[in-house]
């Protein structure tokens, strides 16, 4: 098997990193190297217009076998890569980069040797050095990119796969129905409050259409709100007991999060701890100014033994949740999810930005 085949046989993201191994990817890559190159040797001073042509000629051999027979190593090596972390990455890559440089320093010296007549050792150590490190900083430049573009994307992805995931959990047709027909037979009985109800669910709706990456905790905090007071239409108030601890004076409301943090939490608190129960239970919900960062539990009641659940759906909620704090925040938000034999807790803290 050939190293083409090599190359087209490996994955095309590798960690961070973009598509590297595939000939569109390629194309791309000479190209970029080539502008590389002609920024290299035009910032150079030339006596002559033929010494530009022979040094741009040069440059670009130079650049052109740095850059590709780089690309190709990694590519090559691109299944053990990609399951290393994120600084180890970069530092093999550097390493791949810096080690090509240093080749082609030591071959560009030998040529150079060659045509100088009467020399019979020649060596330039600073030239290696000076080439070698302008390849680490542009290269370590470049990953940066890469690794702010990858986790950019990364987010946009999670953010945006929580708002369809909210938004497909809106759609299901017992949660339309069972919310439309709790305005119904309000309509019956209180028509302020089943307009009231009426507002709130599509206040839901335009909340998860929202395609902002943030919003201020009191908006979160306004449609969890709604969300509720629809459950509780739906459970009833004796089914559904909702205790809040927080100390409106100080939480900062305007502080922005991202959307769909805490509404999800809540119903996913309902869903798989109260809704199975027979006789519902409550539904803690606390949020504490901690300084310099917001503290948010929510608690509900363990379901009893022999009582269908949904706990797989569960775990995918609270890894999704995982996700978009890594991504959002990084190491600086921990969740924590803890389980007793009645009660189910999940907390998490995050920083606040300014």
């Amino acid at each position: 098997m050939n190293i083409a085949t090599n190359i087209a046989n490996s994955q095309n993201s590798i960690g961070f990193l973009p598509e590297l191994c595939t000939p569109q990817a390629m194309i791309r890559i000479m190209v970029g190297a080539q502008v590389l190159a002609l920024v290299l040797a035009f910032t150079s001073a030339s006596t002559s217009y033929q010494a530009s042509l022979i040094r741009l000629g040069l440059t670009s051999l130079f650049v052109q076998w740095v850059v590709l027979g780089s690309t190709v190593i990694v590519c090559l090596l691109s299944n053990k890569i990609g399951k290393l972390k994120v600084v180890q990455i970069a530092s093999v890559v550097s390493a791949i980069v810096v080690s090509f440089t240093i080749g082609a320093s030591i071959l560009a010296i030998m040529a150079d040797s060659y045509q100088k007549v009467g020399v019979i050792h020649y060596w330039d150590t600073p030239f290696i050095l000076r080439n070698a490190f302008i390849a680490l900083i542009l290269t370590n430049m470049a990953l940066h990119y890469f690794y702010v573009h990858s986790q950019r994307e990364e987010f946009s992805r999670a953010d945006s796969g929580a708002k369809y995931d909210a938004l497909q959990s809106r759609m299901k047709p017992h949660f339309l129905f069972n919310s439309l027909n709790s305005i119904a037979q309000l309509i019956q009985v209180d028509k302020d409050k089943a307009e009231d109800a009426l507002l709130d669910l599509a206040d839901i709706f335009r909340t998860t259409l929202d395609t902002r990456n943030r919003i201020s905790l009191g908006e979160e905090l306004d449609v969890t709100l709604r969300y509720l007071r629809m459950e509780a239409l739906r459970l009833g108030k004796r089914r559904l007991n909702i205790v809040w601890d927080m100390d409106r004076q100080t939480l900062p409301f305007n502080m922005e999060i991202p959307p769909l943090l805490l509404q999800p939490l809540v119903e996913n608190a309902i869903y798989h701890g109260i809704q199975p129960c027979k006789d519902g239970g409550t539904l803690g919900i606390s949020l504490y100014n901690a300084g310099n960062s917001l503290d948010i539990v929510v608690t509900n009641p363990v379901p009893p033994a022999g009582t269908s659940t949904h706990s797989k759906g569960n775990h995918i909620a609270q890894e999704n949740l995982k996700n978009r704090l890594r991504l959002a925040y990084g190491d600086r938000a921990n969740l924590k999810i803890s389980k007793s034999e009645h009660q189910y807790r999940v907390s998490f803290s995050i920083p606040k930005e300014t």
